[in-house]
């Protein structure tokens, strides 16, 4: 049988990719990707994709296990807009009933959620459970709210490392503490594992710009070598 040993809590099972092994996948068709070792920095910078309102592929750690994109192979896209599920759907092939989910501040969970417990430390953690909707979590992030006026959210703080950077530095800059969180791939294509996975999908058109830790990859950096 098949054992494995992993911190209590942690869903993050899967393969992880060192710098070098994302660098050697990049090769010279991605020679202009921005590298940005400085986490913060690179949260930064992918904070102003996802203010714009770019779909951003994020690739990070090592992947997780179970029913549910948790950041590390994630795409993430603002939940303001009411029209972004229809084209969202179509983007990635899904059907128009597939509800998106959000991932949301834990600081700020109880603006968006009737009865958040702060002290709970576990619900909401894997996108399994449905709160209601706080009225002002409906207005301000409707793509999230279900025509219910539920949400199956991921909370997250800084134990989620450059995940909840991301989203700290996409409040600062928006005032916005909630994100769209989907899997990270093409309806019924399994979800990206590798570097190699995560690259296929960009180019099939999953997202615009694919933050891909360390490095920052954008339609633009796409060179044909040769070139």
């Amino acid at each position: 049988a098949l054992h494995i040993s992993c911190p209590r809590g942690s869903v993050f099972l899967g393969p992880h990719f060192a710098a070098d092994e994302l660098r050697q996948s990049l090769g010279k068709e991605y020679q202009s990707a921005v590298e940005l070792q400085n986490e913060n920095e690179f949260a930064e910078a992918v904070a102003v994709h996802l203010h714009a309102g770019r779909v951003v592929g994020c690739f990070y750690g090592a992947m997780e296990f179970g029913p549910r994109a948790l950041g590390h192979r994630s795409l993430l896209v603002r939940a303001t807009d009411p029209d972004i599920s229809a084209s969202l759907n179509t983007r990635l092939h899904r059907t128009d009933f597939m509800p998106f989910a959000p991932v949301t501040l834990r600081a700020r969970a109880s603006e968006a959620y009737e009865g958040w417990d702060p002290t709970d430390l576990e619900a909401g953690l894997y996108m399994s459970m449905c709160y209601e909707a706080t009225p002002a979590m409906r207005e301000l992030c409707p793509a999230v709210v279900h025509l219910d006026g539920t949400a199956r959210p991921q909370v997250v703080d800084e134990r989620d490392g450059l995940y909840f950077k991301i989203l700290e530095r996409y409040a600062a800059t928006s005032g916005v503490h909630t994100l769209i969180n989907t899997s990270f791939n093409l309806h019924e294509e399994p979800i990206v594992c590798s570097p190699k996975d995560a690259l296929a999908a960009f180019r099939g058109g999953a997202c615009d710009v694919l933050a891909m830790f360390p490095f920052l990859i954008t339609p633009a950096a796409l060179q044909i070598p040769g070139t």
